[in-house]
Formats: structure tokens, sequence, C-alpha cells
């Protein structure tokens, strides 16, 4: 039987809901019925598990009351069929007709259902978890989270259909507990909450099947969301014009490097160079300067919001990045208020990060001290959560609704920083998601350097073959930079090793960014 199966994950990204409410009626578009459907996605889980299979090996179902245990049984019948020594352990009896028909196809090939307890009953090699479907809403309990947490204790590999049990379909957030899976094999359109919250620690390797009604379910329903892919970097950074200068490229001007943070400015600044931006300057706290300036390509000045030198550099500015190690003191809060006014005074593009974001929190309430509208806004949970008024745990139980509430409430592009990072912009409903990036990179300074890839592109947005659209050019450097740091956690210090899972620096991505805008992804 064809499977549809794939390595690789569509753009396209869907509430599970839309999956649920249009697969019966792309099948039947398409010509087939959901028995058909269920046949499939059980073929196209066994397609990727037996890619992982020793010839004797021996696996074990654990099936549901649902749909998705009528795809654990028809994985169990082609498996028994293979020649595979299988045992189907299940929750209780199928609630639907077409899992009731799937129990039966593995009951005709001489298969028998034992207790979902019993499971830990006898060696087995490999796991298949098709407990729980998309529909879970509520904390897993009872018998389910008891096998889930024996499953986990025993360090099993796990093949997860559609969802790892216990994951939210929608935001990723674990209901109580969820399998750890080490692949997970989704169908027909590719669910949000594989791609965000705490998916990446679940999920496992990802595979996606369609089940061959691609075109029919794409024609009824729009994306929720669109992944961000290492390809785009080559479509959408397209080589500069040979006669080109440096004033072609925008001037991106720093504000930040207070007292004790020098280094962030200076990171962010040479961020924006190594993307491209013609030329950057910095405003640092006075005293500072000799700091920043290590690096000679940057314009490094120490001055006060109401320095004259401050004014014309803020009239000269293509771009500001506003943030990077700006403090909350007297003089940072001086240069904030300085912003606030000139966003107002003059239509600007600015990228704020760090502590701009908690000073605008400070300031909620006092329109001086906010921006005008059409920023970039770069906030990890934490920033999130104080510019919502909300906790972190709230900001990751729904990443979705915590960037598109935050677009809304600025009027900005947002970008919600970490595993699965999301970029939503005022005037679109779809959100894009990136998940490049590594564990490695959790280290101070990172936000910084996204701040300087931004903040670059869009200094170059006019003249250097870019999109002119700021938030698909903030996706673009979210993108950007999550390679960059997978491509230093696979050559910085681990040439020929495993990628690097810690001790990676903000500062070895730099190296990698020229290569990456140039669109040279290898």
């Amino acid at each position: 039987m064809t499977t549809w199966l794939h390595a690789s994950i569509p753009q396209q990204v869907y509430r599970p809901e839309q999956v649920r409410e249009f697969e019966a009626e792309a099948a039947e578009r398409a010509g087939i019925d959901l028995w058909e459907l269920m046949q499939r996605a059980g073929a196209a889980a066994w397609e990727a598990l037996q890619a992982e299979l020793g010839q004797q090996a021996a696996i074990t179902v654990l099936c549901g009351r649902g749909n998705n245990g009528g795809d654990g049984y028809v994985l169990a019948s082609l498996a028994k069929q293979a020649g595979y020594s299988v045992r189907v352990c299940a929750s209780g009896f199928p609630h639907s007709n077409d899992a009731r028909r799937a129990l039966q196809l593995w009951l005709d090939v001489d298969g028998e259902v034992e207790a979902l307890p019993d499971w830990q009953d006898g060696e087995t090699d490999w796991l298949v978890d098709a407990l729980l479907g998309t529909g879970v809403q509520n904390d897993v309990h009872g018998e389910l989270l008891d096998c889930i947490a024996s499953v986990n204790e025993s360090a099993l590999p796990v093949l997860a259909i559609d969802m790892p049990s216990g994951l939210h379909a929608d935001t990723g957030e674990v209901l109580g507990v969820a399998i750890h899976a080490s692949l997970t094999v989704t169908f027909v359109g590719m669910k949000r909450g594989l791609l965000t919250g705490q998916a990446a620690d679940y999920v496992g390797h990802l595979y996606f099947s369609d089940l061959g009604i691609q075109r029919e379910f794409r024609l009824l329903t729009e994306p929720a969301a669109w992944l961000l892919q290492s390809e785009q970097l080559q479509h959408d950074l397209k080589p500069r014009p040979q006669v080109s200068h440096k004033g072609d490229f925008g001037h991106v001007l720093v504000i930040g490097g207070s007292r004790g943070y020098a280094g962030a400015a200076q990171m962010a600044g040479l961020s924006a160079l190594r993307v491209g931006a013609g030329k950057v300057s910095v405003i640092c706290e006075p005293g500072q300067e000799l700091l920043i300036g290590q690096q000679p390509e940057l314009m490094v000045i120490g001055a006060h919001a109401n320095d004259e030198v401050s004014e014309r550099l803020l009239d000269q500015a293509t771009v500001i990045a506003i943030g990077p190690g700006l403090g909350q003191g007297d003089w940072a809060r001086g240069w904030w208020q300085r912003f606030c006014q000139r966003s107002v005074e003059r239509d600007i593009v600015a990228v704020v990060d760090a502590d701009a974001l908690n000073l605008m929190a400070i300031y909620n309430g006092d329109s001086s001290m906010q921006p005008a509208e059409g920023m970039i806004y770069t906030p990890h949970p934490g920033e999130a959560a104080r510019l919502l008024a909300a906790s972190t745990a709230d900001i990751q139980r729904n990443r979705w609704l915590a960037v598109e509430t935050l677009a809304e409430q600025l009027q900005g592009t947002v970008v919600l920083k970490g595993a699965g990072s999301l970029v939503a912009g005022p005037d679109s409903d779809v959100v894009a998601v990136c998940t490049h990036g590594n564990a490695a990179m959790a280290t101070a300074g990172m936000g910084d350097v996204l701040t300087g890839v931004i903040a670059g592109l869009a200094a170059q947005r006019q003249q250097a073959n870019l999109p002119r659209s700021l938030t698909h050019l903030t996706g673009l450097g979210v993108l950007l930079h999550a390679c960059a740091g997978d491509a230093a956690a696979r050559q910085t210090l681990a040439t020929n090793r495993q990628p690097l899972a810690r001790g990676l620096l903000a500062t070895d991505l730099i190296a990698f960014l020229p290569m990456l805008a140039s669109g040279i992804n290898d």
C-alpha cells in the first residue's frame, strides 16, 4: 500500500480541529472512506517503524478506545503478517465502527488483546503509542496516566501515532504527563502542537503522511501557521547587484551597552554587520566605549539621550535596535523615553528587545513611554509575561495565543522566542513557526545576536533584493539565527562528532551568519 510517508515536514501547519473537521470531506472528495484512511494511517506508521526495527524485534502496541487506537490495530496486523512478534494491550473496547473494524482485523490474524497494565509483562524492543488522539483537552488521569508514566520509566523506544499521548495537539502543552516518543508519525495536516511549547522534548523524529488527500484537504481550509524552512534562506536572500556600496544597505543604530552589559550591544552590532547592514553605530552609556569599540568596524559613541550627537544619529539611522545591554537605570530610562518620543515624531523601524521590553512593561499605561505602532518586538517568555501581565507558565501554556495577543496589542511584529519560536504580524492571521535551533543555544547573548540579525536584514530591505514586509523579514531573521545556531553546534568544537548539546557561545553563531545570509545553506 502506498503510504505517502515523508521525513520532510510541509510548510502548511494547521490547528487539530481543522484536521478533524475537514479530513472526512477531503477523503470523500479523494474517493476513499474513513476506513481506508485508517488503513493508510496504520500502514504509514508501520513503514516508519520498519525502518527502525531489527529482523527479530518484538513490538508491543498500546491501543486506546478511539480512532488512534484503530490505527494501532492496523499497524499491529501488518507487523504480525510481516512475521514480527507483536502484542496488543488495550484500554478498552473501541468506540467507533472503524476502530472496531481495525480490532477485528487484528483478531483475524490470530491476534490477542491484553489489558493495558499487562504491557510490562514480557520482553519488548519497541512500543507503539496509539492511546490518545488529537482531541484530548484535559490532564491525563487514571489507567492511562499510569501507563504513560510506566512507558517513560521504561526508557524503551516509542513510535507515537499522530501525537504523543498526553501532548496537547494545538499548544504543545503536556497535559499532566505525555509519552516521550522516539519518533512520531502524524497525518493529513501538520498539527501546531507538534512544533512549539514542550513538543521538542516529546515528539522525537517527526514524519508526516498526508494519506493521499493533501490536495483535497488544502482546498477546504487555510493554514493556521507556516513552518520556516532552511530552503527559504536561498529563496529569499537573493544575490546583491555587483554595483553596490555601503549606503545601499542601511545604517543600523544600536542603543544599549550600559555599564556591565557592553558585550550585548557589541554582539548586536556585529551581527547586524555580519548579515549585511552597510554600517552600524552603537550609542552606549558613557564609559563603555572602549569595551564595545574592540570591534573596530562598529562606530561607538557614549552619549545621553539629549546630547546633540544622539539627535544626529537618530536622524541618520535606517533601523534602530534598542535593548541589548540597555539596563534599567537613569541612562536607560532617558533613552527609552527619547526613543518612544522619536518613534511618534518620525516614522522609524526599530527592533525592541531585552530591557527595552522590561521598561515597556514597567511604564505600561503611560502613553509617553510607549513606542508608536509598527515596531518589531523580540520577547522571551518571561518578557512576554510581563508585557501581558501574566505568568511565564501562562505564556508557555499557549504560545500561539500569547504571540497573537501581543502582535494585536502592540500593533507590531512579535517574535516569541524559545523552542519553536513564533512570529506574528499585526495584520496577519497566520503565524510563522521555526523549529530550527538547539538546546546548546540556551546561553546568554543569543537574543542580542538575534536582535542584530533582524535589524541588519531590515536595514537592507529597500535595496538588497530582500522581502519588503517587516514580518516576513523578521521571520527570515529568526530562521537565519536558528540555522546559524545549528551550524555552530555541528561544527564548533564538534567536527565529525555529535552536535554540541551544551557550551555554545552566542559569538560562535556570528561566524556562520555571512554564509547563511548569502543564501549558502550547506
